[in-house]
């Protein structure tokens, strides 16, 4: 799943984007409402989350131009003025929820996954394709019934790629998920082309190689028809 986080508050947002990552999503983010305007005119998300005080420009503003072109993407708003009005307003303009600063992150991910249960029908705790199948509670993978033994970083990483099936992810995004804030201490690729490469190795072992996809010189994709 791919998110947009429109959020000047650099704390906060390190925080949404350091759990949003570890369970999986690719995080994109802008800190002002011209930067937040300029993602939602050219990219595609799944949801988005909008801090209704961004600097240059009421996120109200936002919320307005992008139910103009979208209705289908999840939005949810965040704000630190707990006004009645305020509410209302995002909600008659078209988000799909409201939530106060301060809050937990994992509050927030529940209410991102209950967005978008009503927007798809589902958000489900195992993802299946084919004979592949991924427990995410018990992160245990099986390949036509039989236990891949797969290490932490490549469990991750599957789910990461599972999760934005047919999308293009780059070498960047997983180094992040994988290693967030620590990730520009590397200084160079070669940990996620072995995770990859002993990942590959595994799923061929039982006939799954041909799902996960190089797209030389950006990244991978984990691809069905």
């Amino acid at each position: 799943m791919k998110i947009l986080i429109v959020e000047d508050n650099q704390n906060l947002l390190s925080q949404i984007l350091r759990h949003f990552r570890r369970e999986g999503y690719v995080c994109e983010q802008a800190n002002t409402y011209q930067e937040g305007y300029k993602k939602l005119n050219n990219y595609d998300y799944d949801c988005v989350l909008i801090n209704l005080g961004l600097p240059g420009q009421d996120g109200l503003r936002l919320v307005q131009m992008m139910r103009e072109e979208d209705a289908q993407t999840g939005l949810i708003l965040l704000s630190s003025n707990n006004l009645a009005r305020e509410r209302i307003q995002g909600l008659d303009e078209g988000a799909d929820d409201f939530l106060l600063i301060p809050f937990d992150v994992g509050e927030l991910h529940a209410r991102v996954k209950a967005v978008m249960r009503r927007k798809t029908g589902n958000y489900s705790k195992v993802l299946a394709f084919g004979g592949l199948v991924v427990k995410l509670d018990e992160r245990i993978v099986l390949a036509d019934g039989a236990l891949l033994n797969l290490t932490k970083k490549e469990f991750e990483i599957l789910v990461f790629l599972a999760r934005n099936k047919n999308r293009v992810v780059t070498k960047e995004s997983i180094a992040e998920h994988l290693w967030g804030d620590y990730m520009e201490d590397a200084i160079s690729f070669d940990f996620i082309y072995a995770h990859i490469k002993n990942l590959r190795k595994k799923l061929a072992a039982h006939g799954f190689s041909e799902y996960l996809k190089t797209v030389y010189g950006v990244g991978y994709k984990f691809e069905m028809g």
